[in-house]
């Protein structure tokens, strides 16, 4: 099969398959993607709030099947959600450190994810 001469994308998921029909490894697409999420790990790190540094060291990259998805919590902290979002019952007000982390750089992770897409391109074209 002929690798197309151009590439015109709507959409996220149209890029994806774009790349695929170009030859890109989906663990490379993955990777783009998950370079990006780091942008957010890194400075969701810097403002969440600290007792222990459990919820900190908690944050992380996942890559899944169709997605990359940054995280906190789990089951040695439970309470990763409540502290984001808050708990008013318990006294507990937000402390949204993801969203603040994804505000503060959402034009660094758009910047760096096209690069790496653009790089991908290059590679594979």
């Amino acid at each position: 099969m002929a690798k197309p001469q151009s590439i015109q994308v709507r959409g996220l998921n149209e890029a994806v398959r774009a790349l695929k029909v170009i030859g890109v490894p989906a663990k490379e697409i993955s990777a783009a993607a998950a370079d990006s999420g780091e942008i957010v790990a890194r400075e969701a790190r810097t403002l969440v709030p600290v007792k222990t540094g459990a919820l900190r060291r908690s944050i992380r990259v996942s890559k899944q099947q169709r997605k990359v998805v940054v995280r906190a919590g789990g089951s040695r902290t439970p309470y990763a959600n409540p502290i984001h979002w808050g708990w008013f019952r318990r006294g507990i007000l937000p402390n949204p450190f993801f969203s603040m982390a994804l505000k503060l750089n959402i034009e660094a992770i758009y910047t760096r994810y096209f690069e790496n897409i653009e790089t991908l391109i290059n590679k594979y074209k």
